[in-house]
């Protein structure tokens, strides 16, 4: 009967044990949470990475602030360049305006078309007036005395062409400095005009 008796024995307590095994799994699974081991390693990773994140959006920000001022430092620089030039050139230009005016001043002589021959121009007729004596006639087959008041009809004349001579050099210095002037304006704004878009 010993032998039974640790059969039994034997066998109540194997039965205990599975019994109670199979209550501790149970137990253990349901009471007990897994924990997985990387999980806190995976949250500090994130939290660094937003850290990261903003500081690097934030130099980012800064840097961009920082080339706007640069760019703008430079866009200030180019304009007043710009302005420079351009005054001078407005300057030059209104010298020239003021010339042109001076020149439309000098008026056309009265009385030159009554002692003209010909075709002669007033300037052609002075170089021939130094070549002859006051008193003769300037031209064999036309009457015109080399006289004081001839003398100076043509003077006033030869001024009067000069000055339209000048009027025309001096219109075409006007187109090109008024070119200069559009050129300048349009180069500023060619190479700078955009810069907002970087705002």
């Amino acid at each position: 009967m010993k032998r039974n008796e640790i059969f039994i024995i034997g066998g109540a307590i194997l039965a205990a044990i599975l019994l109670f095994k199979g209550q501790a799994t149970s137990s253990v699974s349901g009471s007990i949470p897994f924990i997985n081991p990387f999980s806190n390693l995976l949250g500090k990773a994130e939290a660094q990475a937003l850290q990261t994140l903003g500081s690097n959006i934030e130099t980012l920000q800064s840097v961009k602030q920082s080339n706007l001022g640069i760019a703008q430092s430079i866009l200030d620089l180019e304009r007043s360049t710009a302005d420079v030039k351009i005054s001078q050139q407005q300057t030059e230009l209104d010298r020239t305006q003021g010339y042109i005016g001076s020149q439309q001043r000098i008026g056309a002589s009265a009385g030159f078309s009554n002692i003209r021959p010909g075709t002669w121009d007033a300037q052609s007729l002075l170089r021939k007036f130094s070549q002859t004596g006051f008193g003769q006639s300037l031209f064999p087959d036309f009457r015109l005395i080399a006289n004081q008041e001839n003398f100076g009809i043509i003077q006033q004349q030869a001024q009067y062409e000069i000055a339209q001579g000048n009027i025309g050099k001096a219109n075409e210095m006007v187109q090109r400095q008024q070119g200069e002037i559009d050129r300048l304006n349009e180069e500023y704004q060619t190479r700078f005009g955009g810069i907002s878009r970087y705002g």
